[in-house]
């Protein structure tokens, strides 16, 4: 309980500009890093750094190979501190005035090309009918994604996103799993008897977007199977105009499916593997939680998605 109590005077002896440094070192495990997603210099940074490490009487980070490395004391600290930031951000960012009606506000998005199938157009849809005024701006997943939502340049990121799990919020939209698609009129293939024999015969289209084709890789690598790969496509948008002209199949998300059977030319199998199941969800960082505006935009999407 001392410690506690020790530990709060603490933070309020030093300024929210010194709590943003250590709240960053310790997300990105890197100064420069740091320094760009809080729009300071690295010396400012480091400088900061080395008042909070004389305040505290501790190094806080040991650099490890390109990483900084918390100490036991800045993992125990580190809930405190985000706690103080984000009820900071609650104070900066409160607004009573946010109305979806005459609202121009622009949000930009992250989402995989799945979720651009499968989400944008009801979401689109939505938004013109309660919200017309309402602009979004729709980019794709990156290995920048973390960094740009951190510093305010994308408001959400919607999709399977495992390298989002930690350090930003997170909202279950519904679990995703594969289904097999190919053309209906498919000279050897039917829905009612599909086998894993069957399976491995024929040509498949395989797509090399995100961690979900790797889970489909790796489950048939684990059983020794090597698929025919007649095309590789870098996303799922192509797909199912190939399949549907050709005699090639390929294992897609089940809701990705639904869309695609628009075309009147594709039917779905059922996958003879259990290949893994994932969850689609919303993430955003702390910045972005108390918004109005962006609580309100989360909990339509959120209403929309859930299964």
């Amino acid at each position: 309980m001392d410690y506690l109590i020790q530990t709060e005077t603490i933070l309020f002896d030093l300024d929210s500009r010194l709590l943003n440094i250590f709240y960053h070192i310790y997300r990105f495990k890197s100064v420069s890093m740091a320094a760009d997603a809080i729009g300071l210099t690295q010396p400012s940074v480091s400088n900061g750094l080395n008042k909070i490490r004389q305040h505290f009487n501790d190094p806080l980070f040991i650099r490890v190979g390109n990483e900084m490395i918390p100490t036991e004391l800045a993992k125990e600290i580190f809930p405190l501190i985000s706690e103080v930031i984000d009820k900071v951000e609650s104070i900066n960012n409160f607004s009573v005035n946010f109305d979806p009606l005459t609202s121009d506000q622009l949000f930009t998005i992250a989402m995989t090309d799945v979720s651009h199938l499968v989400l944008l157009p009801q979401l689109t849809n939505y938004l013109k009918e309660k919200a017309p005024l309402i602009r979004l701006n729709i980019r794709p997943i990156t290995p920048e994604t973390s960094y740009q939502m951190a510093n305010g340049e994308i408001d959400l990121a919607i999709g399977f996103l495992p390298q989002l799990e930690e350090g930003f919020y997170q909202q279950k939209f519904f679990k995703q799993y594969y289904v097999v698609i190919s053309s209906k009129s498919h000279p050897r293939l039917d829905p009612n008897n599909f086998t894993l024999d069957d399976y491995m015969r024929e040509y498949h289209i395989d797509i090399d977007a995100g961690i979900g084709h790797y889970h489909i890789k790796n489950e048939l690598q684990n059983k020794g199977l090597d698929r025919n790969i007649l095309i590789r496509l870098p996303s799922y948008l192509g797909v199912g105009l190939v399949v549907q002209e050709t005699d090639a199949i390929a294992t897609v998300p089940y809701y990705l499916s639904q869309v695609l059977l628009v075309r009147e030319n594709l039917q779905i199998l059922p996958a003879p593997l259990d290949f893994p199941t994932y969850d689609v969800k919303q993430h955003w960082h702390m910045s972005c939680h108390h918004k109005s505006s962006h609580k309100w935009f989360r909990q339509t999407c959120y209403e929309l998605f859930k299964v």
